[in-house]
């Protein structure tokens, strides 16, 4: 494998948005959602700014609709509560603690680091980012300016930021936190120095504990769709603890999708990469290798997806013989790819190494489209050409009607200009040149035969070092346009063709015996 995959531990904090269009990376047609639901309210969250953010931090719920239904009755008679009491009325300070405390009350009864928002709804656990969401959610209603904050240990909100800066801490600051082993700190801190996000200058002052706090962290106001993205991303990741990489895959690209950036953008594509390694499905593994092939400032290179491209044609190609379903993975990975040069890379793998199969059983037609196709991507390419130019003569073995060898390789000739520097071809082009000079001449059709005895001698005088694929085809052109202009009484004319002719093929026979015929004569 070409990718080094990375042992994740849970994560439940975020990182500055810097990255690019969720499109970019995480396309809507590859999300896989549980629930009629959970695509209705992605739908209208991200494409028609139905900002439901309710329902988005319970769409991963098995019972949504019904977790829905719970969750708005007993939030909004909490809300109707709160707004009732005296100490709503109260400084911004008291206001604040009351709230906390009745929603505490209401709807949250225990820690627990794994935790999603429908745990909330069903048994009131909770963790740090879940009940951030919950507050969040009650001070959007309440009209109670907000900022969400997230630091290495904890997230938590900030009320009335810039003027009371009432801190709401959901948890205590140590609760909740899982160590990143130093594999992860220096894979996450070379991808940002490989995006130039980390310029060298930091690098070279700051050690990889520095810079991955700085940049895994950060202390940036995140906001509550922000908040829906990290849920996600953690549901992933408490699926890939529990060894789930396909549930895990899935979550973090929804996650990505509320939330783009460079921490979801790197959980995306190593995830994807560890997915790649333990997929045993082809077509899995194309689609894979495509998606990843988007992570070129992550550190993903054109050598490594033809790599990985590469070692999928040895399995369904070469092994199993497996045509049909090496095209399927063909198209599914270029489907996948945005890189147009990538895509060229790909193209020309699947074209050759088809032509490669067909030609070693023996199918030379299918062979010589194959190469025919590589060569449009690598016109130039001298070891493809060579094997070209060989399929293309053993597709010739059996074919009678020289006209239509002709018109082939006057064809390749133009489609691919660089054969002409490869003597089999001139030899096969010579060939047929020579061929149709004696037919034509024998049908006494001269302007035609004259044409390619020119276009022959043209291919022979400046290739001296071509073979002659048919020694005997040679004197037989020449003595055809020796009899016919001997017929025609233009004696000196023949002649002059035969002295040609024996200069190309001095032992031939046929030019010989009509040499002493027409010097007898």
């Amino acid at each position: 494998m070409h990718f080094r995959i990375l042992t994740f531990v849970l994560l439940l904090s975020s990182f500055g948005c810097i990255a690019s269009t969720p499109d970019s990376l995480v396309r809507w047609n590859e999300i896989r959602f549980t629930s009629s639901f959970e695509r209705k309210v992605f739908s209208g969250f991200l494409k028609s700014n139905n900002n439901d953010y309710i329902g988005s931090f319970l769409a991963n719920s098995s019972t949504a609709e019904q977790d829905l239904k719970f969750f708005e009755e007993k939030f909004n008679s909490t809300l109707t509560e709160i707004k009732s009491a005296d100490s709503f009325k109260k400084k911004n300070d008291k206001k604040v603690k009351y709230i906390y405390q009745t929603i505490h009350n209401r709807f949250l009864s225990k820690y627990e680091a794994e935790n999603r928002f429908y745990e909330i709804v069903k048994t009131g656990n909770y963790n740090c980012v879940t009940a951030t969401a919950l507050y969040a959610l009650f001070f959007e209603k309440l009209d109670i300016p907000y900022t969400i904050k997230e630091e290495p240990t904890h997230v938590y909100l900030i009320a009335y930021p810039g003027s009371d800066n009432i801190l709401i801490e959901t948890t205590t600051p140590l609760t909740g936190f899982f160590a990143f082993d130093s594999e992860f700190k220096s894979k996450f801190v070379s991808t940002l120095k490989n995006q130039k996000v980390i310029g060298s200058s930091e690098a070279s002052s700051s050690n990889i504990e520095e810079l991955f706090s700085k940049y895994y962290f950060g202390k940036e106001n995140i906001t509550l769709k922000q908040l829906v993205g990290i849920h996600y991303l953690n549901d992933g990741l408490f699926k890939k603890d529990h060894n789930d990489i396909a549930g895990a895959y899935e979550q973090i690209k929804k996650g990505y999708m509320y939330y783009p950036n460079a921490r979801s953008e790197f959980l995306v594509m190593s995830i994807a990469a560890q997915s790649l390694e333990e997929s045993s499905d082809p077509l899995q593994k194309a689609t894979l290798i495509g998606r990843i092939s988007r992570f070129k400032n992550g550190g993903v290179t054109t050598e490594m997806i033809k790599g990985e491209f590469y070692n999928l044609t040895q399995t369904v190609l070469t092994k199993n013989n497996d045509k049909y379903l090496y095209k399927r993975c063909y198209e599914e990975a270029i489907a996948n790819i945005t890189d147009p040069d990538l895509k060229k890379e790909i193209d020309y793998i699947y074209n050759y190494e088809n032509g490669r199969v067909f030609f070693n059983q023996g199918n030379y037609m299918r062979a010589k489209y194959f190469f025919a196709q590589a060569l449009d991507g690598q016109p130039n390419n001298v070891d493809l050409g060579g094997i070209f130019v060989s399929a293309l003569g053993q597709s010739f073995r059996n074919e009678r009607n020289n006209r239509v060898i002709l018109d082939s390789l006057e064809a390749y000739k133009v489609r691919f200009p660089s054969l002409e520097q490869n003597n089999n071809f001139n030899s096969m082009v010579a060939l047929t040149y020579v061929v149709e000079f004696g037919d034509n001449f024998e049908k006494s059709n001269v302007t035609r035969g004259e044409k390619y005895q020119q276009m022959f001698e043209q291919v022979y005088d400046s290739n001296k070092s071509i073979s002659l694929l048919s020694p005997e085809s040679v004197g037989r052109a020449y003595s055809e346009a020796c009899i016919y202009y001997f017929k025609k009484g233009q004696k000196a004319k023949a002649k002059q063709l035969l002295e040609r002719g024996l200069q190309i093929v001095p032992n031939d026979f046929q030019l010989k015996m009509r040499r002493q015929m027409i010097n007898g004569g």
